[in-house]
């Protein structure tokens, strides 16, 4: 090899780190020096490798402490959130527990007695008395905002054990930290803290819920309504019918049956409830029964349905027993359907020119047009946006579609049935289940039992004549002129007391019914138009066709307690069909006693009133004196015919009638404030027997009452719709009023709809009978936006209003 050779392949070797050996090339010392330089490299990559890897850690640790302090923000801000909620919940249901304290007789509350109320600053004299429900163990009040105080300074959680509820110069509430749990894992436990403040302007209570957890804070803020309702479509402590084609929208209760020996008659059972479906074709009624045998086996929440899912209540459904309708329930609709569905599309038509597109539906019964009716038209506001009866409720979800289907969703009672007893106690004298008289399906509240036995005296509060002291003064106040300040009509003054069988001034009592238990010989006003009438004591007379504009009221002698004062002057027809009419009780009850005075009245039709209106149109409101003792010979409203009540001049019903310019400019004489109190009750007559309707059904203008309804005893027949809620006052005690002679507490009763006199209803018409002609038209329907009257004591009660809630 040449030296040119040698240097070539030299440069070769070093440009690309051959790994041919140098030591034969170079000397000792320079082979040295290049390993040297080899070893230096090493290092670099080395360190570099190490600055690497150290970066990576270094990285990776930064990123895995950002994320446990994200993780443990995370954990903290659920936390201090979840406080935050809880404690919302919490000062909401210090809030229920506390108003509930406070009974009121005043109806609405407004700010300025919201003020009253949370300071303790209220006048009796002027607001009507206030009761506080004491807590046990110590004593509360005057104001709400004391009682919050004094329930909150019992907590035994608080976060500093040594702290205090506060209350500024405002009267605004501050409560100290309250600990969720003892403590977390670093030593310091999740808390809330509460304001409670009263708003200026409105009456709703602001509470302010801070959640805490270390260093992360979360606040939620939701105001709350001062408010009084009586949550009932019907609240009665007597027994309750309610019949075919009547629907109730709305909760139920009965305090019936807490007396020894109320459940103990043949009809002593707490309520009736008829299922609309009975009566309409033989083999539908088979089924039914059927259907209904099942119910008592199975049925277990008590709501008249059989759940097909259920793992005991489906043993009760079978193919006889379909769930017709598709909503995993069998009922009695469900039997209905399946009858009249003759193309298995799942509906019926009752009405083809509102069912339009529907037409192809299988066809309802004919005979009974009213209950299609009924039916279609319940729960008005069916997508809940207030607005009801509107477009988005008819065209989508089958209000007033002419069709009957699963979209109505059907139920006898759109709430829950509340008792008083017990259930052994009412089905031990009952010989069976409760279910064999309660027929027709509940839909409650997703979350509410549909039937609850033995509910609190508190939540289902006793109501009594006594109770009304005041609720009639606005009424009696407005009510200024008499019966000779009527415009137009004739009167046809009563005949002698021996008249002719055919003069109509005399009539039975109650009238049209089957049995009468008096008659009275009545003064006719016909064709009268009265503005805030005053009808004086002993008037007990007849209007026909007459209007009544603004307050109508009605006096009576108020101390009516003796027991003798539904007999005395009580009068009988000797013979029958003679037109004689002769003393009922001569020479065995001569008079009765008026307890203050010890005036004997030997009639005592002239100190009181019975008073009947056949075809007569009230454009505002009915009231009366307080009687004393239930007195139903003798304190008594009758409303037959074609009976109308209207007070809002848009009234669809109202302009759907004949002389609706009349009636609108009568309306137009009541001013805005007027309207709006006489809208707490169409009829406010405690202690009073009233009856609405007509034993003989009539297809004429419905029956309209609005607000608090209240009477001793109150019965509603025919074609009618309430919307509000029926109190009644006279609980029938053995031995006392009308029972003092005997009889049994079940013969007084609140009716709705038609019974006969086998059902325990003394004044109604067998429907079974060949001169029955209809069950007519109800419906009840409690308004959650009603205002009370004043003087119903009852509990307060402060309610979220969730469209407030910002965080």
């Amino acid at each position: 090899m040449n030296r040119s050779t040698v240097h070539v392949f030299t440069r070769q070797a070093r440009a690309f780190g051959s790994g041919v050996s140098r030591s034969n090339s170079k000397p000792k010392g320079q082979a040295a020096s290049a390993a040297a330089r080899r070893r230096g490299v090493a290092s670099v990559l080395a360190m570099m490798f190490l600055v690497l890897f150290g970066s990576l850690a270094a990285a990776m640790a930064v990123v895995a402490q950002g994320n446990m302090r994200t993780a443990d923000s995370a954990v903290k801000l659920n936390r201090a959130m979840s406080a935050a909620e809880t404690g919302m919940i919490f000062a909401q249901r210090r809030l229920a527990q506390e108003a509930a304290r406070f009974v009121i007789e005043k109806g609405t509350i407004d700010q300025a007695f919201a003020q009253k109320l949370w300071e303790g600053n209220y006048d009796q004299g002027t607001d009507g008395a206030v009761e506080i429900i004491q807590p046990a163990g110590y004593m509360t009040g005057p104001g709400i905002l004391d009682a919050l105080y004094d329930v909150h300074q019992t907590e035994t959680h608080f976060v500093n054990p040594s702290d205090e509820p506060q209350v500024d110069s405002f009267g605004t509430l501050f409560i100290p930290a309250i600990k969720l749990d003892d403590v977390d894992q670093d030593g310091v436990p999740a808390y809330f803290v509460l304001r409670y403040e009263l708003l200026d302007m409105v009456p709703y209570v602001r509470v302010r819920s801070e959640g805490v957890d270390g260093d992360v804070h979360r606040v939620l803020e939701m105001d709350f309504k001062v408010d009084k309702k009586i949550e009932f479509a019907i609240l009665s402590p007597s027994r309750i019918m309610i019949g075919k084609n009547v629907m109730i929208e709305g909760p139920l209760g009965s305090r019936y049956g807490l007396a020894a020996g109320e459940l103990d008659g043949a009809n002593g059972d707490p309520l009736v409830l008829r299922s609309d479906f009975y009566f309409l074709d033989d083999a539908l009624d088979a089924n039914l029964n059927l259907l209904y045998e099942k119910v008592v086996a199975y049925d277990l929440d008590g709501d008249s349905r059989l759940r097909i899912y259920h793992p005991f209540e489906a043993q009760g459904v079978d193919a006889s027993l379909p769930d017709y309708d598709d909503d995993e329930y069998v009922d009695d609709c469900d039997l209905f359907l399946a009858h009249y569905d003759s193309n298995n599309d799942k509906g019926v038509v009752f009405d083809s020119f509102l069912a339009g597109s529907a037409s192809e539906y299988g066809s309802g019964p004919d005979d009974d047009l009213q209950l299609m009716r009924l039916i279609d038209l319940s729960n008005p506001d069916r997508d809940g946006d207030g607005d009801v009866g509107s477009s988005s409720d008819t065209i989508i979800l089958g209000y007033n579609d002419g069709v009957i289907d699963a979209r109505d969703e059907y139920a006898k009672v759109r709430g829950r049935l509340g008792f008083s007893v017990a259930r052994d106690a009412w089905e031990t004298p009952h010989g069976a289940s409760f279910q064999t008289v309660v027929q027709g399906p509940v839909r409650s509240e997703i979350d509410v039992a549909p039937t609850t036995f033995e509910v609190s005296s508190e939540e289902m509060r006793e109501i009594t004549t006594e109770m009304f002291s005041t609720s009639q003064s606005w009424f009696e106040n407005q009510a200024a002129s008499t019966l000779d300040e009527g415009v137009g009509g004739t009167i046809t003054e009563p005949s002698e007391v021996t008249p002719d069988a055919f003069d109509n001034t005399w009539e039975m009592v109650p009238y049209g019914a089957a049995g009468a238990y008096d008659h009275y010989n009545r003064r006719i006003y016909t064709n009268f138009t009265f503005s805030n009438l005053r009808i004086p004591m002993g008037t007990n007379a007849l209007f026909e066709n007459c209007k009544f504009v603004g307050v109508t009221y009605v006096e009576t002698e108020e101390e009516c307690s003796d027991h003798d004062w539904n007999y005395a002057g009580a009068l009988e027809e000797d013979p029958p069909g003679s037109g004689i009419y002769k003393l009922k009780f001569q020479g065995i009850i001569d008079f009765a006693t008026i307890p203050s005075t010890g005036e004997q009245v030997p009639d005592t039709r002239t100190k009181s009133n019975s008073l009947r209106f056949h075809d007569c149109t009230f454009l505002g409101s009915l009231s009366g004196d307080k009687p004393a003792g239930y007195t139903h010979w003798r304190n008594k409203i009758q409303m037959t015919g074609d009976t109308r009540f209207y007070l809002d001049q848009g009234d669809p019903d109202l302009l759907a009638q004949p002389d609706v310019d009349e009636l609108q400019s009568l309306l137009n004489t009541l001013t805005t404030d007027e309207k709006e109190e006489m809208a707490k009750s169409s009829i406010l007559m405690p202690g009073w027997s009233v009856d609405v309707g007509n034993f003989f059904n009539e297809l004429g203008p419905k029956i309209k009452l609005k607000g608090t309804i209240i009477a001793g005893i109150f019965d509603i027949r025919g074609t009618a719709e309430v919307h509000g809620t029926l109190l009644m006052t006279h609980k029938p005690v053995a031995g006392e009023g009308p029972l003092y002679y005997g009889g049994l507490a079940d013969a007084f009763n609140t009716t709705v709809g038609y019974f006969g006199p086998n059902d325990g209803d003394g004044e109604g018409t067998d429907p079974a009978s060949a001169s029955f002609q209809g069950f007519g038209e109800i419906n009840i329907r409690y308004n959650p936006n009603g205002k009370l009257p004043d003087g119903i004591p009852w509990p307060i009660r402060i309610v979220a209003d969730p469209s407030t809630y910002v965080e």
